[in-house]
């Protein structure tokens, strides 16, 4: 990190540094939980027809929650709804990772969905009211920078803790060495809460008519309208692959949990890199080409993992498929943020996602069925037309608009999670 990084990290307020610690948590928590947490349920005995329904359920719920949770956020303050959402979150996992019976695990998702939806819709709206335009876009940087790391810290750990555990004497094929390493992670977002609480908010009233006005205009926007269109297509495309991806190596190429983790923490750590890159393609290309070509390039990494059998060629085009897909995701919030007033932000991030979220919980579910009929190839094959769909409609509808658009700091509406 240079010294400019440096010198503005110090400016940064208390309650901006208090988020990024909170977020760094909260991230180690998602790393490990993306190793293990499929891989628990199907230890239970269950198939995957049940767990792309449980998945399918908490991408309806966050979806269907983005709006009111807006709403909760401007009435009750940001860190109010960052408690708010810690204490639901931890609650339904708490149960998640206690209760074994098929109902009440579809119940906890829905709820854990909403607890998803109350920090995604307040994360952004709260760094941005605790930075100044000069060092906002140093702000979001740094906590997106770190937020990588601890999610790398996060699948190594879910890659070898069962191994640990199971060298401690814990049977290695009993869920009970999924089930504490998952335990070791809601202790994370339990321990996330310090932070929040140390947060000092000044709240201001929420104009309820307003708010309905910016939804109406928001929803009425023709570019609100392609935005709701192409995050529904990656949706569906993320819903069909992504949540399986360590059933994917566990089921189909045998690999063991250290291996699963080894693989996704590597592929952040590439993103990362490919993070740092997209600054001079924008550069150079300007936004929506660097957009619609990275995504176009990550489809014939797609398809390598559909048919290979290989567990090293299956690793490397994960992890040059996760780079390409996701490393255009801030020339994205940028672009997007362009696209609307300061006013529909909230508004407009909350509809994307929504949109995002319920194409990718239909998908989830279709592909879990799928899965549980031993089909693996067919998920890619929807993953990569929706991909080319959605890449070729971002370059139809905004590539005369970018010339347009005046150049603001980045931030603002953000990518739903991985692509």
């Amino acid at each position: 990190m240079n010294n400019g990084y440096i010198s503005m990290a110090r400016r940064f307020s208390h309650n901006a540094r208090a988020y990024v610690a909170y977020y760094f948590l909260l991230s180690i928590h998602l790393g490990i939980y993306g190793v293990i947490f499929n891989l628990y349920i199907l230890r239970l005995g269950f198939r995957e027809d049940l767990l792309g329904l449980m998945l399918s359920i908490v991408f309806i719920s966050t979806g269907l929650a983005a709006l009111p949770a807006a709403t909760l956020c401007d009435r009750l303050g940001r860190k109010n709804t960052l408690l708010i959402s810690i204490l639901i979150t931890s609650s339904a996992l708490f149960l998640l990772y206690t209760i074994v019976s098929p109902e009440w695990l579809l119940a906890l998702s829905a709820l854990y969905g909403v607890g998803t939806a109350l920090y995604t819709v307040a994360g952004s709206p709260f760094l941005m009211e605790n930075s100044s335009p000069d060092e906002r876009m140093h702000l979001f940087s740094i906590n997106s920078a770190l937020s990588q790391v601890a999610y790398i810290i996060g699948c190594m750990a879910g890659g070898l803790m069962p191994g640990m555990l199971a060298r401690m004497g814990f049977d290695a094929a009993s869920p009970a060495i999924y089930r504490y390493t998952l335990f070791l992670s809601l202790a994370l977002i339990v321990l996330s809460a310090i932070p929040v609480l140390k947060m000092k908010e000044n709240r201001c009233e929420a104009n309820q008519t307003g708010r309905l006005s910016v939804i109406g205009s928001a929803i009425k926007s023709a570019n609100v309208q392609k935005l709701v269109i192409i995050n529904g297509l990656v949706g569906v495309g993320a819903g069909m692959i992504v949540p399986f991806f360590n059933v994917y190596f566990h089921s189909l190429l045998s690999a063991t949990t250290d291996q699963i983790g080894l693989i996704f923490s590597t592929g952040e750590m590439a993103m990362v890199i490919g993070l740092m890159a997209i600054p001079l393609a924008v550069e150079r290309f300007g936004k929506i080409r660097t957009i619609a070509f990275t995504e176009l390039a990550s489809i014939p990494f797609l398809v390598v993992l559909a048919f290979t059998t290989n567990i090293y060629v299956a690793a490397f085009a994960y992890i040059m498929r996760m780079t390409l897909m996701n490393m255009a995701n801030p020339a994205i919030n940028s672009f997007n943020m362009e696209l609307v007033s300061g006013e529909q932000r909230a508004t407009v991030s909350s509809l994307t996602s929504m949109s995002w979220y319920l194409c990718q919980s239909l998908s989830a579910y279709v592909s879990g069925i799928m899965m549980a009929r031993s089909n693996y190839v067919l998920p890619f094959m929807v993953t990569c037309v929706a991909y080319l769909c959605s890449a070729s409609l971002y370059y139809v509808f905004f590539y005369n608009a970018e010339k347009r658009a005046p150049t603001r700091p980045m931030a603002g509406v953000a990518t739903p999670a991985k692509r």
